[in-house]
């Protein structure tokens, strides 16, 4: 009675085959890497192989929930939707359209039919008020492309490639880079038998360190003196292409680079970062003397670091001067969901679009992608005035854990008159919702790939489409996220213009189908051819190389404008080399606070699962066999970590391979500030919102914090508990 159906796993971007088991009930019995799928070849990992228990576990919720004080009560769905629109209207009709806002984090974003739908609804509404994960996480991408422009045919795979540089990123954990995905450590090993040398740069020897031909370790934050001494040395040595350089960047753009990192000699570099003498030039070597191809990536880690977007635009700018970007002939890497678009080899220019817009009342802060700069979020909502938001989705997201500065995240969800968040779970934010809307999970419903437009997610040119693998458990009353939205809508007379090509009528619901169908309009596929490639499929096609550079495409990239220039001036000006020093220029801190990925949760999700709970059942504050004798510390013991900012408690332990002067955390954990302090420390709880942000994205400083450690007496966790009660 048992049936076996393919898949892919949609928790991260990886996009991994998966082959399900389905028992007589319609239950999931057994999830392994489905080895026909051509992109993962039988890889998945640890996130992906226990979904079944987030799908048949006993913490999913099953039907919508209202608050009633502090208790919560089974409520129809579509009682929910008339009480959640009458609220809603109220609100617009007494405060407008910009009153409501809406949240979204990556437990929706691998749904194909929702991130059309998100910009979709708040466009309906007439609200701008859309915020996300991306301005807390990776959007220093963004204001890469935004300041300097890109290379429109795209970097070197890598496949093809003799080196790659990786800053502060961990992709055989996080899958991050699109160049490793899918089966990262095999795609490296196969890489490295070919040749490829692998440079790693993290405090931490990460497992992707483990594979590293040159592993430097520097002190967090210090990136963007890395960055500029590595291109320093490149120029001075004369190890760019200078080809590349003469046509694609320009003489005055060159000199100005010279001039703006000329200052981050060896030394200077080597003292700040707390290298050794001669590590540089190592990998300066490495990558631009003894290589011809092969790009450099940065990710979390140093975009959430001082000076995060800065630190972005070096490393983009060190694998452009070195030319290390696809040509005319080479194989192009693209979206397969949406339209196909050829792709040149010539740059396409940075729009700046962000100077366009008109600042936000707090702070002055702008937008970026279309989106809201979620450090203001919580300002957003307790600020009076026009545009005060009262009403707010949250969608695949939590960001009372996931959002710096947790109290105030807190305070202001409190205040809201409106809070609705759509989430198979009891989140910590959940727990603050007036309704919490229970959706249809990955492996209920038909779907594609994540797809981003103009920006390849995958090594390979890979698409698949999954059927429904089982359906919701009887009795449940769940629906999935996107069709939620139409029911708001409609209720309110809108009708929602989806993924910019039609309008959703309000009479019928739209299918699932129909909504696939209108994403993949003019792309390769239509949805029924790609019904028939029951595993997916790689598309190797003679359209699918890079084309020459159109005529009068002249652009030029700006490696260095003035903006950037001025950040790196500021850096220089900074003076607190290890970042550990007050005003007055002592010693205020002992440790930096590094942020890491954990294999066994993708950002918040995960935690309750019970194999996660017995292999991790909190966060450990790491740190090097040296610090720990050093404090006299045990793995278990109880430290507290404090900031300019606040403090929190966690349990130490032991990482042999994190440097001295650095604990490293992982964001996600924690509860509540009064929930069980075992369960995790909330390192949000350190991290302010309004002071040390970067510009243009409002982004905290969420990693390479000045922080103090203190051994507490063993019984310290307990004694604050009976307080408590």
């Amino acid at each position: 009675m048992l049936r076996q159906v393919h898949s892919f796993c949609r928790i991260c971007s990886g996009g991994c085959g998966t082959l399900l088991t389905v028992d007589e009930q319609d239950r999931i019995v057994d999830i392994r890497g489905d080895k026909a799928q051509p992109m993962s070849r039988g890889y998945a990992c640890a996130k992906g192989l226990q979904a079944e228990e987030s799908l048949h576990g006993p913490d999913r919720l099953l039907h919508p929930l209202r608050r009633s004080a502090d208790l919560f009560r089974d409520i129809k769905l579509d009682a929910a939707f008339d009480e959640i629109a009458g609220q809603l209207q109220r609100i617009i009709d007494e405060h407008g359209p910009e009153a409501v806002g809406m949240y979204v984090g990556g437990g929706s974003a691998f749904n194909a039919t929702w991130l059309p739908m998100q910009p979709g609804f708040m466009q309906a509404i007439g609200s701008p008020q859309l915020f996300s994960t991306l301005t807390i996480d990776q959007s220093a991408k963004v204001i890469s492309f935004e300041r300097m422009g890109a290379w429109g045919a795209g970097t070197n795979d890598l496949d093809e490639s003799e080196v790659v540089l990786i800053l502060g990123v961990n992709p055989l954990v996080s899958h991050g880079l699109p160049v490793m995905a899918a089966d990262p450590v095999r795609r490296l090993k196969r890489a490295k038998s070919r040749g490829t040398k692998v440079i790693c740069i993290d405090p931490r020897r990460t497992e992707t360190g483990q594979f590293a031909d040159l592993l430097l370790q520097p002190l967090p934050g210090q990136d963007v003196a890395i960055m500029a001494g590595i291109i320093r040395l490149v120029l001075a040595n004369g190890w760019e292409d200078k080809d590349f350089c003469a046509s694609h960047i320009g003489a005055q753009r060159m000199a100005d680079l010279r001039a703006a990192v000329e200052p981050f000699g060896e030394a200077l570099v080597a003292r700040r970062a707390g290298l050794a003498s001669g590590e540089l030039l190592a990998v300066a070597q490495m990558f631009a003397r003894d290589a011809r191809k092969g790009s450099a990536y940065c990710g979390t880690g140093p975009c959430m670091a001082p000076f995060g977007n800065t630190t972005q635009h070096l490393v983009d700018c060190l694998t452009f001067i070195c030319g290390r970007v696809k040509r005319a002939g080479d194989r192009a890497l693209t979206d397969m969901i949406g339209p196909h678009y050829p792709l040149h080899a010539e740059v396409v220019p940075g729009p700046r679009s962000y100077e366009a817009l008109p600042p936000s009342r707090i702070r002055g802060a702008g937008a970026v992608g279309g989106e809201k700069l979620t450090s203001t979020l919580a300002e957003e909502i307790l600020t009076p005035g026009p545009g005060q938001i009262r009403a707010l989705f949250v969608v695949g997201a939590n960001p009372v854990v996931g959002i710096p500065n947790q109290r105030l995240v807190i305070e202001a969800f409190e205040s809201l008159d409106l809070l609705v968040t759509i989430d198979p779970f009891l989140t910590e934010t959940a727990r603050l919702s007036h309704y919490v809307l229970a959706p249809t999970m990955m492996y209920e419903r038909e779907d594609l790939p994540l797809s981003l437009a103009g920006y390849p997610l995958y090594p390979e040119n890979w698409t698949q489409y999954t059927a429904a693998a089982v359906a919701p458990p009887e009795g449940a009353d769940v629906m999935e996220e996107t069709l939620m939205m139409w029911e708001i809508a409609r209720r309110l007379g809108l009708s929602i213009f989806y993924d910019g090509k039609e309008h959703l009528g309000i009479d019928e619901p739209p299918s699932r189908q129909q909504l696939l169908e209108i994403r993949l309009r003019g792309s390769r596929f239509t949805l029924d051819e790609l019904k028939a490639l029951e595993a997916g499929v790689v598309v190797d096609a003679p359209d699918l190389v890079i084309r020459e550079a159109r005529p009068g495409a002249d652009a030029q990239l700006d490696v260095m404008p003035a903006d950037v220039a001025a950040e790196l001036a500021q850096f220089l000006a900074s003076g607190a080399e290890h970042n550990v020093s007050g005003a007055d220029g002592r010693q205020r801190f002992s440790h930096l606070l590094s942020s890491r990925r954990m294999r066994e949760v993708f950002c918040s999700s995960g935690r309750h699962l019970s194999e996660v709970r017995k292999r991790r059942p909190y966060n450990p504050a790491f740190l090097s066999a040296g610090d720990m004798n050093e404090m006299n510390l045990q793995n278990g013991d109880r430290v507290r970590i404090s900031s300019e900012f606040g403090s929190i408690d966690a349990f130490a332990e032991t990482d042999d391979g994190l440097r001295q002067g650095v604990v490293s955390l992982a964001h996600g954990f924690g509860g509540l500030p009064e929930d069980d302090p075992d369960n995790g420390a909330c390192v949000n709880l350190l991290i302010d919102t309004r002071s040390h942000v970067e510009p243009i994205n409002a982004m905290p400083r969420m990693s390479g914090i000045p922080v103090n450690i203190a051994k507490l007496n063993a019984f310290a966790g307990s004694e604050a508990r009976v307080q408590r009660a």
